[in-house]
């Protein structure tokens, strides 16, 4: 019987113990909110940072990631779920106590993100002579210089015109490429996390003596 009084007893205060750690754990929200604020703004400090890895149990390294936030979040999920009394009151000799949550609650805040982009700006171009064609227009040129007057010179005659002929035609030709490019600055708008603190009513309790017991019943005020 005294062995298990006392595992009642050392059950019952791990339970008292663990209850008081997770108030002190919550006690810190408000702080791990500013600087989780602070974060989504950009605007924290290195030595910010590393406290709020403290306060939600991560390897404080100054560097806020996914391991990071998922502890944030779990931190919030488990104090959302805290309640502590209010102040009680006495109403014909029965105590009715109000319990309340500090629950946080995220704002979606709309902020605009910007990068900047390299357009390619296209011109034309003058084309580089083509010497096979020049060379083309040359042998066509002689050929049809010698076919026309039967002479060599004509032939002669006729390759000078022909390339002259086949490099203004070679000149004449554009292309389309990049000339140079322009920066443009694209925005979206986009959202983020801010966290607040909420005191919600949670619940009521009444507590009055029957029959000589002491008796504690849970119920909802309307609100």
């Amino acid at each position: 019987m005294f062995m298990i009084k006392k595992i009642y007893g050392i059950f019952f205060l791990t339970i008292l113990l663990s209850t008081q750690t997770f108030a002190d754990e919550c006690s810190q929200v408000p702080d791990a909110n500013s600087i989780y604020r602070s974060i989504s703004e950009s605007t924290a400090s290195n030595l910010s940072i590393r406290r709020l890895q403290q306060i939600v149990g991560v390897t404080a390294d100054g560097i806020w990631g996914r391991q990071s936030d998922a502890a944030y979040s779990n931190l919030i999920s488990r104090c959302n779920s805290y309640t502590y009394p209010g102040i009680s009151l006495i109403v014909n000799e029965a105590k009715i106590t109000d319990f309340y949550k500090n629950q946080t609650v995220f704002e979606q805040i709309p902020f605009q993100s910007c990068s900047n982009e390299k357009i390619p700006i296209y011109g034309e171009i003058k084309a580089k002579p083509e010497v096979g064609a020049v060379v083309g227009g040359a042998v066509l040129g002689g050929i049809i210089g010698k076919t026309v007057t039967k002479k060599d010179r004509g032939a002669a005659v006729g390759a000078i015109i022909g390339g002259a002929i086949a490099n203004e035609s070679q000149k004449s030709k554009t292309k389309t490429e990049v000339i140079g490019y322009e920066n443009l600055q694209r925005c979206e708008t986009k959202f983020k996390n801010s966290p607040k603190e909420e005191i919600v009513y949670s619940y009521s309790t009444i507590t009055f003596i029957l029959d000589g017991k002491e008796q504690t019943i849970e119920f909802q005020k309307l609100q």
